[in-house]
């Protein structure tokens, strides 16, 4: 009798293990979708209590942790680019119009969690705002195009542009703003293809100092305290890349992170990990280490993801096109903690780089697995399927020719799964090469 029931016991915790390995690797769950509309942005002010914004004038807000959402009346149809709550009563969002002049920015405004809004629109014409930040229920900043460093000290009655010492980057649309204390804070911006831009303020944001940091947009800054910040950027062309001082921002490091994908956001979990998506590329990159290192892994059904949200580390969401969202599954975390999920493949650069017309990509498995090798243009164009099939363990070698092809750089993906006994997730890797004529 005892045998038995130790046997019973046994098969028990066995089966329990086994299904712990499988569901502990889906990362991000998919949740109720509550509209079919995309989602654009969402803000949560605590666990329990957000609001998304997108097409077509949505504002839903959820107040059970987004089991359940409802729609609220924004009385317009045009899209909500964007939507920041400072707390449980007072709320901004935005809304372009550009479908007939004059062209500008709608702001709508509620004073009870958005069961009433009212719309205003911006005095200035051609001026298209992006983002919204609030000290206090009466000091805050917008920033956008056209105007790109706004601020207010009566609650938003009121803007006023804010003084920049240089002119250099006049116009440049600010992205996010991220303040350490009141008085300390940046704002992160730039124009694809030209520049990405921060700016510094140690006066709470009277006045700014500009600062040209890559060649992409930075879409968003961590303050990790008055020395060391990062932020993050990057374009269709080139990809995530991420900056970082160590001085306050008298010098700036640029690093490409050579991922296929245009960044979208990124939020910080824990003091160390953070998520960043990459848009049409369908795929989120993570960190464990406050942005040293990253691990590229798709998203549950190739969604494309807009916006993350993390309130604490054990709730975040990520919203996606055609209304989709997604939950970040916390039972991963002992995994993600301990940096024990291994891709166990190795993705190599091209040779030769730059090439005419032909290259070879080698790969190495250290475990059979189901191996897709696909070539994109910088636009996210598939080009073609280079590889594809169950692989064995060692190294596989691919030709890829460019003879149709014009001049320019592609990106080779790399997606593996079911590369070792106990995970059955697909990790993917990119590369870039340069076809020259």
């Amino acid at each position: 009798m005892i045998t038995k029931l130790m046997k019973k016991y046994f098969f028990l915790i066995v089966i329990f293990l086994i299904s712990g390995i499988l569901y502990t690797q889906e990362y991000w769950l998919n949740q109720n979708r509550p509209t079919t509309l995309t989602i654009h942005k969402a803000s949560f002010i605590d666990s329990s209590t957000g609001w998304i914004s997108g097409d077509s004038g949505l504002i839903m807000r959820t107040t059970n942790s987004g089991l359940n959402w409802i729609q609220q009346n924004s009385k317009i149809i045009t899209p909500i680019t964007n939507i920041y709550f400072f707390n449980k009563r007072l709320g901004w969002a935005f809304s372009w119009k550009i479908y007939a002049p004059p062209y500008g920015t709608w702001i709508l405004k509620t004073t009870n969690g958005g069961i009433n809004w009212d719309t205003a629109s911006y005095p200035v014409d051609d001026v298209f705002l992006k983002t919204m930040y609030f000290q206090d229920s009466l000091y805050g900043f917008m920033g956008g195009n056209g105007q790109n460093l706004l601020r207010t000290t009566n609650g938003g009655i009121n803007w006023l542009p804010c003084d920049i010492d240089s002119s250099m980057v006049s116009g440049f649309p600010v992205l996010e703003f991220t303040f350490l204390n009141n008085d300390f804070g940046y704002a992160a911006g730039g124009v694809m293809d030209i520049a990405g831009v921060v700016w510094r303020t140690t006066n709470r944001g009277i006045r700014w100092k500009p600062d040209i940091v890559s060649p992409e947009p930075i879409i968003k800054t961590f303050i990790f305290d008055s020395l060391n910040i990062l932020g993050f950027g990057g374009d269709f062309e080139y990809g995530p890349s991420t900056i970082r001082t160590s001085n306050s921002g008298a010098n700036w490091k640029y690093i490409t992170l050579e991922y296929f994908g245009a960044p979208t956001d990124i939020e910080f979990r824990t003091k160390n990990e953070a998520w960043a998506s990459l848009g049409f590329s369908q795929t989120f990159i993570y960190t464990l280490d406050t942005g040293e290192t990253w691990t590229q892994i798709n998203t549950p059904d190739s969604n494309e993801v807009n916006d993350i949200v993390f309130t604490d580390e054990r709730h975040g969401w990520a919203f996606c096109n055609q209304g989709k969202i997604l939950k970040f599954n916390y039972d991963a975390v002992n995994i993600s903690e301990t940096g024990e999920i291994i891709s166990n493949f190795e993705l190599y650069q091209n040779y030769p780089n730059p090439f005419n017309p032909s290259t070879n990509i080698l790969y190495n498995l250290s475990a059979p697995g189901h191996v897709l090798l696909k070539v994109f243009d910088i636009t996210g164009k598939e080009i073609g399927i280079l590889d594809e099939g169950m692989k064995s363990a060692g190294t596989h070698l691919v030709n890829f020719r460019g003879d149709n092809l014009p001049s320019g750089i592609y990106f080779y993906v790399l997606s593996v799964q079911n590369i070792s006994s106990n995970q059955n997730n697909s990790y993917k890797k990119t590369k870039k090469m340069v076809l020259i004529k």
